[in-house]
Parts: C-alpha cells; structure tokens; sequence
C-alpha cells in the first residue's frame, strides 16, 4: 500500500474554508515535500526535523525564503490542530501569533457583527407574519441561531435534508467532514459533527427543503446570495467575502454569548469534534455473554507468575475451520464452529477467529457482504505472525511493541491495510481494547477519534451488572465495579487505575463523595506524560460509598499495595480478574465497539460540562430534556460543580477566578499537556455545548409561534397552542390574552412540535426520558454474596461471605490475613469439590483442622489431617484430590504407623512410590499394638485466624452431607 504522503491540497482546502489566509499552494507543496522526504512514521515532529526544515528553507537565495517560512507555520498548524502531532515547543509562539491574529480579525468585524444582528432582528420580527423563502436569509438565520460555520459546510447542509436528525432530546444538525476523522467512518456512515438545532432555524430550514430542490450550490452561488440579501433594507451592506462573513458571524457569538476564543474556535471549525452515534441499537445480552462474566480468559492466569517459554507444538487456527463452514455451507456442515479458549502461549489464533466472524456477520469496511474467498484473503497472513503470548497481551506497552514489530517485518505491499484492519478488531476484544489505533495511523492523514460516550444511569447499569453476577467472589465484583468507577469519575486511563495504590486515594475530610487520587509512577509503571498529577474525583453517594467500603476493607494494609486486586497478583493478572470483566459487562450492554477506555471519555465529558454549568451559572436542569438521565443532571447541580472544582476553587467564588484558565484546569485534570488534545479527543459535538450558551427560556411573540406552528399569520387558533403551552394563560382577561407572550424553554415547542409532518414523514420518534434509578451499589454487593461460608444446600465452601465482611467491619480480622488466607484457599480452588473429589473425601475421611505454629513465623497456620488405611482404595482417593485435585498444591507429610508385627509388609514402599509427590516428606512409626494406619497432614499455610471452627464446622457439613 504505497504512501501518498501530506499534500498542498489538505492544507489549503483547511485553511480557505475557515477564511484563514494561506500561501500560494506551490510554497505549500514544497513544505509537504520536505516533510515527506523525513519518512516520519509517527505523529511527532522533533526540533532536529524542524531545525533540517529551517535550514533547507534559509538555502533558498531568494525573497520566497519568507513565503516558504510561513507555508511552514501553516503546515504546522494543520498537523497540530487535524493530524494531532506534537511539534516542538518552538513552535508554540508561531501558534499564539496566529491566533492573536484570528481573534483580531474577529474583534475588527464587532461593529459590523453588532449592526448587522440588531437588523436581522428586527426583520425577524417582520418575517413571522411575511414568511419569505430565501437562500440568503437563510443563511443569516443559521449563522446567528445554529453556530457561524464556513460555507462550504452549509453547501454540503442546504442539499441535505437528512442533516436534520432528531437525537438524543432534541432536533441536532449533521454537518459532514471534508476528510473522515471518526473511527466509525466508512462507506455508509460519512464523518460528522452535530449542533443543536433550536425550533425556529429548525422550521426555516424545513421550509427551505420544501421549496428548493437545489443540488448545484456552489460557494459563490451561497456568497451572492447571502450578499444580495443584505444589500436591501434594513441592512445596506456592502458585499463581504466568505472570510469576512464568517468572522462577521464569530464576532457577534463571541460577544453576545460570551463565548472564550478557545471554544469559539471549536464552534466555528467542524473538523475540532467528532459527533457520537446513538447508542440505542445495542446488542441483546445473550445467555452465553452471561454465563461468561467473570469467567477469567485463562484458567490458570491467576497463577501466572511470568512469560511461559515457546514450545514447538504446530498452532492451530480455528478461523479456518470458520471459513471452512461459510465455503460449504450450513447444510454440508451444520455445526458452526465454536469460539475457542484463550491460548497462554498464543492468543492469535482466537483473535483471528473474532476477526473472521466478525468479517462475515458485519461485512468490510466498504462492503457490506464479503464471500469467504475474499476473507480467507484478508485474514491468509496469519502465518506470517510472531505469535503473542496472554501475558504480552495483557499489557499494553508490550501489545504496542509486538504491533509495531509485525508492522515494520512485513512486507508493506502485502500486509499493511489487512493487519490494521485486524488490530482494529483486535481493539474491541476484552482482552486487548487497550490497543491504541493512533499509532498504526499514516502520521499525514487527520487522526481518528472514537466518540463513543456513556451517561451516568450507564454507568450505574454496568456497575449494577457487575455487582448482581451470579459469578466470580465478592471481592472480584467490588474490584471490577469500584474500577468502572474510577475510570468514569476520575477520568483516569486503565493503567492507571491498575496501578493505583492504596495511599495514592483518599477522601476529602469536608465531603465523603469526593476523592482525591494521586496518578503517579510505581514499580509498576510511569504515567503517560511522564508527570504525576492529583485527580479530584466528586462521586453519587451510592458510588462513593462502594470506594469506602473498599478503603475501609483494606484498611492497615500497607499504602503501597494495588487497591485492586491482592497481593501477590501481577498487574496482567489484576487486568484479566478485574478490568476483563469491567469490559465484558460494558460490551453486553452497550455493544462490541465499547471499550474500557470510553469511561475515560465520558468522565471527560461530565468534567466538561461541569464546568460550563459554573462559567455561564446555569442551573441544574438546563440540559435535563437532552440529556435525557436524571442520574447525569443531578451530578450537574451547582453544588456539585463547586464541589468538583474545589481543588481549583478553595471555597472561593467562581467569579473571583480567572475562568479563561477553566480549559487548562480541566486538560490537566485529565493529563493533557495542553487543550488541544481534549477538545478533540473527548469533547463530541456541540449538541449539549450550544444550549449551555443560551437561555434555558425566551419569550416567544404569538406571531413566531403561529409561524412555528404553521398556523396562518393573524390565526386566532394560536389560543389552542398557548392553552396547551402555558398553564396560566387560560385565567387571563381576554385584554390579557391578546398581549401574552409566554416564556418557554426550548423543549416545551419540540414536544408540541413532535406532532408535525416533517417528524412523521422522516420516521422521527417522539421524545423519550429515561429515568434514573436511585441505585444502592452496598445493598447489591452485599445481597450479591452468601451469608455465611457454607450452607446446608451446597457443598461449596464461600471464603467471601457476608460472614467475613461483618468479622472485618468489627476488626476481629484483617485485610493482611484475609489476603493470606484467600491467597492459599486460592490455589485449593476455594474448597469448590468436584463430584469426584468429593467421593475421594469422603474415602478419607472427614480432616481434623489443626493449629500449627511454624519454627519461623509467629503467625500459626492451619494443617488438614487424614487418618485412614493405607490400601489402593485409600490412593485412588488421595490420587484424585491431592495429585490432581483442590489439594494438589498443598504439601503432604506422611506418617505409616504400623504394628511391629507387620513391619515386612509392603505398606512402606506403596506410600513413597505412589503416594507421595515431589516435596511431600514420609516417616514410620512402629506401634506395640493396633492396625497400621496412615496419618497425611496437608500443610494449606493459611492463617489460622477465625477460620479454625469455620473449616471444622464445613468438613463436618461435607462429610455428613455425602455420608
């Protein structure tokens, strides 16, 4: 796949279509070539490059040395602002002289801005009885009412009716991209961004879809048009080209709404913002996925303690056996092959599988249907692969590196496009979603963002799925949940949250709900920028809680220890326990494309948001019909917002801060070097930004509702609408009525709206709201596990009981030795018998538990011990319990006690060849009297702590239960 490179092209269309000034495209190119030439494979400009640059460009003997150096800057901003490279920091001044002179050129167009929005007013006021259709008013009407965008994107609106979309509470506006930056861009779903679409542009642009069947607009056809408009009364302008108009427009929004240059520019310029899907079509939760919660990917990956070496077995790859099945035909082979187990040494082959089935269930990427010889195309270059073991998998610097390697191996004419294609499968996998696309992206071309989003009662749904699984302990539901929660309301990356420990979290000593958490380097990693940061994570009082009760449990363990997961678990294994789950519940009810990482995302969003509440002093319930979740709006109460922000803040008010610093405060908050990188990775669309600029309510004149209404200029049928709309109209005085102008919030119109033909004809639903549930996450935990350790139903023995839990709360135990005791009860399987090894125990004999007290610890451990013959039914036993069984890692010491009149017997010998296994101990005993007895006592080195009489009281229940 040969390499275009970065073209005069891109550039230039960039740059023309925000009105921005550009160098002839020669000069422009002749930078591009530069750059191309460097073969830069990631999005990183180093000064060395940048110095190469300058000297090339200061060879030049001429005047074109000075058009050349500014094509660089202008090449530059376009790599920062739509590639998304880091540049030097050199370059950070050229970027500030270049916004100083956008925002000047804004500042220039006030006056005229000022003028031209007071006569646009006042026609408005005409036009409600007048009802013109025009392609130059309408232009004025979205440009004040909607956002002020370059013209070629209102070209690309005005031919497209299907850019009205009712979504998410309210009607939005779909403005396309001139190059796709969204990951879900492909053929069907172009690349777009949204805003808010108020009732009245909402109405001129329904009209002017109705009157105009326009599909040759051109940007000089839209100029005049909007030129000779105001070439007439009221306004009398003299033409403006687009440049002007456009800061024309920005100048009025930024003066009348208040609105900071940094997101004036974001306003303004689609392409700073991705827009997010809707979420309502999710994947139904199949009883499979279920069952499958918590289900750790290996079974034995909780005791995987590092790499496993390569073995030379022959690797199978069931994605064939899959294309196999597609290629004959159901009828031929009527059994679909099934998903495969994760592989320890290789989790290749069961990622091809996804990727293979995935291309046959959901089509390319430009085809919707593919037939099995293309896919088994796609997919041949499996056996070029070095293979990538569970463990290198797991982690994410070593996932990159493995990438990266089989990226810069293979040959580029053949594999490039078909291996990214199955990384980007391979990044909506539970196991590796912490794959970074970005790094595989040709550096030349803008960089795509994943918009998906959750809200808050989304948020609740996964932690609730996680806390009411049947599977896992009670500790591994706590682990997942409180993770889930972190990565929402602390806005932190998954390794991060894997390497929190116990003294980088505490709560704020004036509010229980609100967390301060130190993201920082441990032996286990550094953070992503190279910095450490301080987090201030505000939390539901249900959430809130739930990280208490975690805080509480581990309490007088020591600070450095991870606050998930226990001790002596590696940080792979703590992904695949805790973060696994947490993904495989977002996924059931969410949808395959949802990762760990949009929790991130969507913290990031609520930040956002809360800090907008604060700056323009918006209550809480501003944007309660758009949000559509209760739980979202109440995290968007004034208290709320000041409580997050405290550690800005200090209790002092909002208004006495410099609020042009709230986006740096917020980019830091999420370990962004500067705003860029979160306006456009994390903020999508303007939907929710728009309405937060504006009033909740406005007063709407008879004459705009009759118009709004479709109602005849004049019509006394307005009284119907006006019943409908305002409570107190109908005890008015007929005088009174006549001069009424209620004061309505945007949604109160849609909902009357919702009843017009447009919405019907184009299938538009009417306005949902989704509830939120007052969620108790402690009442589901504790629900969630079993009052005490066993019961007389089940032969299973719960370690994690609402038992323990009370005997923690009260300080009879603590969190070290529970640690140790799950630890050692772990590597017996928890006491979860088998049918077999419960047969085995009860040929053995019910185990006496006693106290040991170990020569070099203070701490006494438990010991089980078996008195029974010593004859082949006794081995079967021991074989099946102890050599494969729950017992197998615990160490056995034997002791044959036999009459000093049977010493010839082969008893001796039986023991120390078939009994005993590697490191078990054996001795003799010669008794006077009695049978010859065996005594096994199995060292389980668990803390004898509490658990003495339970152990006793649970080998009785087990023995008399199968006796």
């Amino acid at each position: 796949m040969a390499r275009r490179g970065l073209t005069a092209d891109s550039v230039f269309e960039y740059r023309d279509d925000l009105g921005l000034t550009c160098e002839k495209q020669e000069h422009i190119q002749w930078v591009c070539n530069i750059l191309n030439s460097l073969h830069i494979s990631e999005r990183v400009l180093s000064q060395q490059q940048l110095l190469l640059i300058n000297q090339k460009i200061r060879s030049v003997p001429t005047g074109r040395q000075r058009s050349l150096s500014t094509a660089l800057n202008q090449v530059l901003l376009y790599l920062n602002e739509i590639c998304d490279w880091q540049l030097p920091k050199t370059t950070e001044s050229v970027f500030r002289d270049e916004s100083m002179i956008w925002l000047l050129g804004i500042l220039k167009k006030s006056e005229c801005a000022n003028r031209c929005f007071r006569r646009y007013e006042q026609q408005r006021q005409t036009f409600m009885n007048q009802r013109w259709r025009n392609m130059g008013w309408t232009l004025l009407v979205l440009n004040f009412e909607v956002a002020p965008l370059p013209l070629p994107y209102w070209k690309k609106i005005l031919v497209d009716p299907s850019s009205i979309e009712f979504f998410e509470g309210q009607f939005t506006l779909k403005v396309p991209h001139y190059k796709p930056i969204a990951t879900f861009s492909n053929d069907n779903i172009a690349s777009f961004t949204r805003y808010a679409l108020p009732s009245f542009p909402l109405k001129v642009l329904q009209d002017f879809y109705q009157l105009n069947s326009v599909n040759n607009l051109t940007i000089k056809s839209l100029l005049n048009a909007i030129n000779d408009w105001v070439n007439l009364d009221p306004y009398y302008f003299s033409p403006m080209d687009p440049a002007e108009w456009l800061r024309t427009f920005q100048s009025f929004w930024h003066h009348h709404y208040v609105i900071p240059p940094a997101l004036l520019r974001d306003l303004s310029d689609p392409m700073r913002h991705v827009a997010t899907l809707s979420n309502s079509k999710q994947s139904p939760i199949g009883v499979k996925k279920e069952k499958a919660l918590y289900q750790a990917p290996l079974q034995q990956a909780w005791n995987l303690k590092a790499h496993t070496p390569k073995t030379t077995r022959t690797t199978y790859w069931p994605h064939k056996a899959l294309i196999k099945y597609y290629l004959k035909g159901s009828k031929v082979q009527p059994i679909k092959p099934a998903t495969p187990e994760w592989d320890l040494e290789n989790v290749l082959p069961k990622l091809f599988f996804h990727f293979t089935d995935e291309l046959f269930t959901e089509g390319g990427v430009k085809q919707e249907n593919l037939q099995p010889r293309s896919i088994e195309r796609y997919t041949n270059f499996y056996h070029n692969l070095s293979s990538l073991s569970f463990y290198d998998a797991s982690e994410p610097e070593k996932l990159h590196q493995w990438a990266h390697n089989e990226f810069e191996r293979l040959n580029e004419q053949t594999t490039p496009w078909h291996l990214y294609n199955f990384l980007r499968s391979a990044s909506h996998q539970e196991l590796t979603d912490h794959l970074d696309l970005s790094l595989f992206e040709r550096p030349e071309l803008p960089s795509l963002v994943d918009s998906f989003r959750l809200d808050v009662s989304q948020v609740n749904r996964t932690v609730t799925k996680l806390l009411s699984s049947p599977n896992g302990n009670a500790m591994q539901r706590l682990f997942a949940s409180v993770a889930v929660l972190l990565g929402y309301y602390g806005a932190m990356r998954r390794g991060e949250i894997l390497r929190l420990r116990l003294s980088d979290i505490r709560v704020s000593a004036q509010n229980k709900q609100l967390f301060d958490i130190v993201i920082t380097h441990t032996p286990e990693g550094r953070t992503k920028n190279g910095k450490t940061r301080v987090v201030s994570a505000l939390m539901p009082a249900s959430a809130a809680k739930l990280i208490r009760i975690l805080l509480k449990i581990k309490s007088g363990s020591c600070g450095n220890k991870p606050l998930l997961g226990f001790e002596h678990e590696s940080i792979h294994v703590r992904a695949s326990q805790y973060l696994y789950p947490a993904t495989q519940a977002l996924k059931m009810l969410f949808g395959s494309k949802v990762r760990f990482h949009h929790l991130r995302h969507s913290g990031a969003e609520l930040l956002y948001l809360q800090g907008l509440h604060l700056v323009y002093q918006r209550q809480e319930g501003h944007l309660e019909d758009i949000l559509q979740d209760d739980a979202t709006v109440e995290m968007l109460t004034h208290e709320s917002c000041i409580q997050r922000f405290d550690f800005w803040l200090e209790r002092r008010p909002f208004s006495q801060l410099n609020t042009g610093l709230l986006f740096d405060i917020i980019s830091g908050q999420l370990g962004h070097a500067n705003y860029a990188t979160t306006r456009r990775n994390y903020i999508h669309g303007m939907e929710k930004i728009v309405p937060l600029l504006k009033p909740a309510c406005r007063q709407y004149s008879r004459a705009e509702l009759r118009y709004l209404f479709d109602l005849p200029a004049g019509s006394n049928d307005i009284s119907r609408i006006l019943n409908t709309l305002s409570s107190e109209y109908s005890s008015l005085s007929n005088k009174a009525k006549k001069q009424f102008q209620p004061i309505l919030g945007e949604s109160q119109v849609l909902k009357k709206l919702k009843r017009n033909q447009f919405l019907i004809k184009n299938n538009i639903l009417p306005i949902k709201k989704t509830r939120s549930i007052d969620d108790d996450f402690a009442s589901q935990w504790i629900s969630s596990m079993p009052v005490n350790y066993f019961d007389k139903q089940i032969t299973t023995f719960h370690y994690f009981c609402q038992a323990l839990f009370t005997s923690l709360n009260k300080g009879d135990l603590d969190f070290n030795t529970v640690n140790a005791q799950w630890h050692h009860l772990a590597r017996g399987k928890f006491f979860s018998f088998t049918a077999k090894e419960r047969t085995a125990l009860n040929t053995l004999g019910k185990p006496e538990v006693i106290i040991h007290q170990p020569q070099a610890s203070s701490v006494e451990t438990l010991n089980l011990q078996f008195q029974c013959q010593c004859n082949q039914k006794v081995l079967d036993a021991f074989i099946a319990l102890c050599h494969v069984g729950s017992f197998k890692h615990y160490k056995a010491n034997f002791v044959l006690q036999q009459n000093r009149k049977s010493l010839k017997s082969s008893k001796l010998n039986m023991v120390k060849t078939q009994f005993v296994r590697r490191g078990d101990s054996v001795n003799k005993q010669i008794t006077q009297t009695g049978n010859t007895q065996l005594i096994i006592t199995l060292e389980t080195q668990m803390p004898s702590k509490k658990l003495k009489p339970i152990l006793d009281g649970f080998f009785t229940h087990l023995t008399t239960k199968l006796g």
